[in-house]
């Protein structure tokens, strides 16, 4: 495995450019090959190991006219076999598939997305359910309807470390956990708090789940024992918008927030678990960008931003070093939409069929 730390920058972005590529339409683009579009795979030069995915949206409901828009789509780049590709079974029995998140072997990915059937998302954004896709066997399963959960808002699963349960949030309060084989779920944070508790991520030691409560202004993060218990404030500074909270390589905890209480721009920043200090991000925009949706990938932070110099879309996918002034665009990876929720596993297991 190439390591990214030794290389300069002039060799990162040469490699980086020459990787994966994404497509608006129902399958990726093959420009680099001159495969004509519609295919749905195309050749990588991305000498790293691992696989990445990202889900795409024209927008997440309603965009600035009033158009209703169901468009988001997965994609998912495997850099040793040098492919990019959607997931026909992903395609073929759901639409406006969001947030992928691997399982910490790399075997599974699950999601949150519309089944279709004869509604087609009539009652977006009423009903949303919890998938699980399995690289080995090429199967899908739909974890809420398997689970009897009915017609509720299942969304921003994450598997525990091992990989038996999903946390989520469920009907826009709680949080709730799903064991995968019993298909039982519980509620693990009744705290009688009408606000959303969104976006969990698990301690790699199993004993936290981490999670921003609240929207705008009153967004802050916290952790909550798995086994119970009472909620810690981690991020909760007054005014200022704290969420999206996701471990990173070197243990710290990497999570968005707003500059100021008066600028909105979403920014990137790094909590110290040990000593409790929070840190910029050395690359963040100062021309009032939004970098957001952190992910660990190789002791580097990838996230999304709207600065997107030449990019296709709203926002791209980036890499950044925590020290440096200047990330590197994934110009290859863009879309001609909005390109977010970034993940990322050093394990490749099964295939992207």
């Amino acid at each position: 495995m190439v390591n990214l730390l030794r290389l300069s920058p002039f060799i990162i972005l040469s490699v980086l450019f020459s990787g994966c590529s994404g497509d608006t339409e129902k399958d990726i683009a093959a420009k680099l090959e001159g495969k004509k579009a519609g295919t749905r795979s195309r050749k990588l030069a991305l000498p790293l190991t691992g696989r990445l995915a990202f889900h795409s949206y024209t927008a997440y409901d309603l965009d600035d006219s009033g158009q209703r828009w169901l468009d988001g789509r997965i994609h998912v780049c495997d850099f040793p076999a040098k492919t990019a590709v959607t997931i026909p079974e992903i395609e073929k029995h759901t639409i406006h598939a969001m947030n992928p998140i691997f399982s910490r072997n790399g075997a599974q990915m699950t999601f949150m997305a519309l089944p279709i059937g004869p509604k087609y998302g009539a009652d977006w954004p009423a009903a949303l359910d919890l998938f699980v896709y399995d690289f080995r066997s090429n199967e899908l399963a739909n974890i809420s309807k398997q689970a009897g959960l009915g017609a509720s808002v299942d969304e921003d699963p994450v598997f525990t470390p091992d990989g038996g349960s999903l946390v989520f949030k469920r009907n826009r309060e709680d949080l709730w956990m799903i064991n995968l084989k019993t298909l039982r779920g519980q509620s693990i944070t009744t705290d009688g708090k009408r606000n959303e508790e969104s976006g969990p991520r698990i301690s790699p030691d199993g004993q936290w789940i981490f999670y921003w409560n609240g929207d705008g202004v009153g967004a802050d993060v916290y952790r909550f024992p798995v086994t119970g218990g009472s909620a810690e404030l981690l991020a909760g500074l007054p005014g200022i918008q704290e969420m999206f909270p996701v471990f990173m390589d070197n243990g710290q905890l990497a999570y968005t927030r707003w500059t100021s209480p008066k600028q909105h721009d979403d920014e990137i920043y790094f909590l110290d678990l040990a000593n409790g200090k929070h840190q910029g991000a050395a690359f963040n925009s100062t021309n009032g960008a939004d970098d957001s949706d952190p992910f660990a990938i190789n002791n580097w932070v990838g996230f999304s931003s709207s600065r997107t110099e030449n990019g296709k879309g709203g926002w791209d996918l980036y890499l950044g070093d925590p020290n440096s002034p200047t990330p590197i665009h994934l110009r290859q990876l863009s879309t001609s939409r909005h390109d977010l929720g970034g993940t990322y596993t050093p394990s490749v297991v099964g295939h992207t069929k």
